[in-house]
């Protein structure tokens, strides 16, 4: 079965709505919530993207599929917790602890990924992926926090 996750990172303020409506319309399987820290990748999407996820949770049944692409994504995980996350990914290579990190989602009985950036030999997290810990691994195409990247 193909399920497809629909990243919101380029909605532009003033047209959610409109924008959210029509992914569901469309039928999107997920909301896909690219938070960036502007210390892990350049961008920051961080205030933007927490606005966008509470606003979805009052307006949609759809999951929310939060890649957290920050330093420490331990510290900012409450706050997508709280606004309604379903899948919470995070990356090996920004973690303090990264199976603690793991066992910090499972907690709030969140969906676990694993992002595995185009560098990152896949040996390097075989044993965390194979853990029990990862629900989800995402297989990074491209350097994380920048759109558009060849």
């Amino acid at each position: 079965m193909v399920e497809i996750s629909t990243s919101i990172l380029t909605v532009e303020k003033g047209q959610e709505s409109e924008t959210f409506f029509a992914l569901e319309k469309s039928k999107t399987d997920y909301f896909h919530i690219d938070v960036m820290d502007g210390k892990f990748v350049e961008k920051d999407t961080y205030q933007k993207m927490l606005e966008y996820s509470s606003y979805i949770k009052r307006i949609s049944n759809l999951p929310m599929d939060v890649h957290l692409m920050v330093e420490n994504p331990e510290e900012v995980i409450d706050d997508y917790a709280k606004a309604g996350a379903d899948i919470i990914t995070i990356h090996a290579e920004a973690c303090k602890d990264v199976v603690e990190t793991l066992k910090l989602i499972k907690s709030k009985n969140i969906i676990t990924g694993l992002a595995i950036n185009p560098k990152t030999p896949v040996m390097k997290v075989k044993d965390i992926i194979l853990s029990g810990l990862v629900d989800v691994v995402t297989i990074m195409g491209v350097n994380p926090g920048a759109c558009g990247q060849a």
